[in-house]
């Protein structure tokens, strides 16, 4: 065997050892659990709610025409429009306490660009208004970050008696336009996915 075929197979061999001896630096170990809970979301006085596509619910929420003067500077919120949600979850919520309503900016509008804890508004390209976008807020009038992924909550009650039990829950929040600039008068739509989690 010649000399520089040597060579080659001892560093073939010796990068083989270096890489299954590497050590791990850490685990992350997952947990969870598949459950039954299926909730049929109502949009309670908040606005008309469709069955939307393989049984997700659309809630459509009407914000109305708002003055950009009434707007004015950046930070100002227009009034809000109160998104009363009430949770049917059947008998399905046995043994869980809260249900969790989290957003999905990147599957929707997207972020806005100027302030990314609201949603970005689309409409026609030339069209579109300017210097806004759509702001969520708890019953308590916090806004939500939506690029910190901030969920908000509501506790299960239950009615009736075993072996009928059935559980609803109600989830409270509040959107409104947000100046975030000068502001251009035009459509100000947008599209926020929701999943449901429970604890």
């Amino acid at each position: 065997m010649s000399r520089l075929l040597k060579s080659v197979l001892s560093i073939a061999i010796v990068g083989a050892v270096s890489t299954s001896a590497m050590a791990a630096d850490g685990t992350i170990n997952f947990t969870g659990e598949i459950i039954a809970a299926s909730c049929t979301v109502n949009p309670g006085n908040s606005g008309t709610s469709t069955g939307g596509t393989a049984g997700k619910q659309t809630i459509d929420v009407n914000l109305g025409k708002v003055s950009a003067d009434s707007l004015g500077t950046t930070g100002a919120v227009s009034s809000s429009k109160s998104i009363n949600l009430n949770l049917d979850c059947g008998k399905t919520a046995q043994g869980l306490t809260t249900v969790k309503l989290t957003f999905d900016p990147a599957n929707g509008s997207g972020l806005d660009s100027t302030n990314n804890n609201l949603l970005k508004i689309t409409g026609p390209t030339d069209k579109t208004a300017k210097g806004v976008a759509i702001g969520l807020f708890t019953s308590d009038n916090k806004m939500l970050n939506l690029a910190a992924n901030e969920a908000i909550s509501g506790t299960f009650t239950s009615t009736g008696t075993e072996p009928d039990v059935t559980y609803s829950a109600k989830v409270d929040l509040r959107a409104g336009y947000v100046a975030t600039g000068a502001i251009t008068p035009g459509i100000a739509n947008g599209t926020l996915p929701f999943t449901l989690t429970y604890e």
